[in-house]
C-alpha cells in the first residue's frame, strides 16, 4: 500500500510485521526512555506454559494493524494496534522520534486511524497510557476520546505489567455510546435516553 499523506511532508504508510519490528527494534529506548516492565514468564511452570500458548492461540486470526511513520521518504515513527472484538480496536502501541515531537504529527495520525478504524467498521477505539503521560492524553482527549477506567495494566498480547497506574480510554464512534459513558445520567436515564435516541434514528431511516 502506498504513503497515505498526513500533512505537509509527513505521512503513513501499511507496512509488514517484520519491517514494523525493524524500527520498533532500533528506536524503542529513545521514545521510551522510562518504560519498566516485568516480564512473568520465567514465573509459569512447564504446565502452566502450555495452557498460556493454548489461551494465546484463541487470539490468533484477529486484525493486526502495523504502520510507519515518515518525514518525506525517511521513517520517524510507528503505530501497532490490534482488533480486540468484533467492535474494538485497540491502540497497543504508538511512538513518534523525540526530534519529531511536539510538532502535530501524534494528532495528524490520531485523525488518520480515527478514519480508518471508523472506515473498516469498528465501533470503539480504546488505548492504555500512563497516567503522567500528557503528550499522549492531550491530544487524544483533544481528539474525542473520553477516559473510560483507571487502574493496573495487564496487557493482553505480550505477557508482561507495566509497573505504575495507567488509564484507558475510548474513542466510542457513534454519539448514543458516548451518552453510556456520560457520568450525568444514572443507568434508568441512560435507558430513557438510548431509546429515545433509537427510535429518532429509526424514525428518520
Amino acid at each position: 500500500m502506498s504513503k497515505v499523506s498526513l500533512f505537509a511532508r509527513y505521512s503513513v504508510e501499511d507496512v509488514s510485521a517484520e519491517t514494523w519490528e525493524d524500527f520498533f527494534g532500533q528506536h524503542q529506548a529513545a521514545v521510551f526512555p522510562d518504560e519498566a516492565s516485568i516480564p512473568f514468564d520465567p514465573i509459569f511452570s512447564g504446565a502452566e506454559q502450555t495452557k498460556l500458548a493454548a489461551l494465546r492461540a484463541n487470539l490468533a486470526g484477529g486484525l493486526q494493524w502495523y504502520f510507519l511513520i515518515y518525514e518525506s521518504e525517511t521513517p520517524i515513527g510507528w503505530h501497532f494496534g490490534f482488533q480486540k472484538s468484533d467492535l474494538e480496536y485497540f491502540m497497543a502501541n504508538t511512538g513518534i522520534l523525540p526530534e519529531y515531537q511536539n510538532r502535530k504529527i501524534y494528532s495528524a495520525f490520531l485523525k488518520y486511524i480515527i478514519g480508518r478504524a471508523v472506515n473498516t467498521g469498528f465501533q470503539f477505539i480504546t488505548s492504555i497510557h500512563h497516567a503522567d503521560n500528557n503528550a499522549v492524553l492531550i491530544p487524544k482527549l483533544k481528539a474525542g476520546f473520553i477516559i473510560q477506567s483507571f487502574g493496573f495494566l495487564i496487557q493482553t498480547m505480550i505477557l508482561e505489567s507495566n509497573a505504575g497506574p495507567m488509564i484507558q480510554l475510548v474513542y466510542p464512534v457513534k454519539d448514543i455510546y458516548r451518552k453510556t459513558f456520560s457520568s450525568k445520567f444514572g443507568n434508568r436515564a441512560i435507558s430513557a435516553e438510548i431509546k429515545t435516541l433509537i427510535n429518532n434514528i429509526i424514525t428518520h431511516e
